[in-house]
């Protein structure tokens, strides 16, 4: 079956941090390794040592820009995941605040790019929210927000706000894992999905895997993100839970490439 595509960017961005913890444990080597497999654009872990905030200066944020420019590599943008239940401890919360209003600081130093974090939404004091939408739509940066089992409540809160700082993402494995259907979220979602994730899993072990080895309808999957008018692209491929994420990227990539066909 031949599928036309609408020109959007399906490309891969993968996740830079098992990559590191695999090869040389530097960002330099994840990206040789990355642009060897094929890959022009990557998504990075904001809180991966090395590349948290608070260890990067003003200097070392031009040079990791530097780096990505010299390997040809795009931004796609970062990864800052603090666990979600930190948001509902009174010990936790304002270090969690902190670590979100610092991704966005560095989000806007990397050149604007989307930060996609994971919230407590439906139980998430509507302060915490203004703070972080404020602080995003202060910088021009766009927050995808991960709440794949609370959509109806995410959807509710990005409607209500109705700016272009805060909108929401999907990762399919978590979706699954939902017991809900992939290509459904992303009709739900519409205009409202900032940032899709591609991944895999098998549902009845709850382990991830390569693309294509799961139970995620790849090219359902695909056409649905191609006719998502509001996505901002490359699209994330997740490799957290691979035991070899190289190996992933490769075998994902190719999986994802075969899934759509241009006439």
């Amino acid at each position: 079956m031949a599928i036309l595509t609408h020109g959007r960017d399906l490309n891969l961005a993968p996740t830079i941090g098992p990559i590191v913890k695999q090869t040389d444990k530097t960002v330099r080597g994840a990206l040789n390794a990355l642009v060897g497999a094929g890959f022009t654009s990557v998504q990075l872990d904001a809180t991966l040592p090395g590349i948290r905030p608070r260890e990067l200066s003003s200097r070392s944020r031009q040079d990791l820009l530097a780096l990505l420019t010299r390997r040809n590599v795009r931004l796609a943008g970062l990864d800052m995941f603090v666990p979600r239940t930190h948001f509902l401890q009174s010990d936790q919360l304002e270090r969690a605040v902190e670590a979100i209003l610092a991704g966005i600081a560095l989000a806007a130093d990397l050149g604007r790019v989307p930060l996609s974090i994971a919230l407590p939404v439906k139980d998430l004091d509507d302060d915490i929210k203004h703070i972080l939408v404020d602080a995003a739509d202060g910088r021009s940066i766009r927050l995808a927000v991960h709440a794949e089992d609370q959509l109806e409540k995410l959807m509710q809160w990005v409607n209500l706000v109705d700016l272009p700082a805060l909108g929401c993402a999907i990762d399919p494995a978590a979706v699954l894992n939902n017991s809900q259907d992939t290509v459904a979220c992303v009709q739900r979602l519409g205009k409202t999905l900032a940032v899709a994730r591609l991944s895999d899993v098998n549902i009845a072990t709850g382990l991830r895997c390569p693309i294509g080895g799961g139970d995620l309808d790849t090219v359902a999957y695909r056409v649905m993100l191609d006719l998502a008018t509001n996505r901002t692209g490359p699209v994330v491929l997740d490799l957290r839970g691979h035991e070899d994420a190289l190996s992933s990227t490769v075998v994902s990539k190719a999986a994802w490439d075969s899934a759509a066909f241009s006439l």
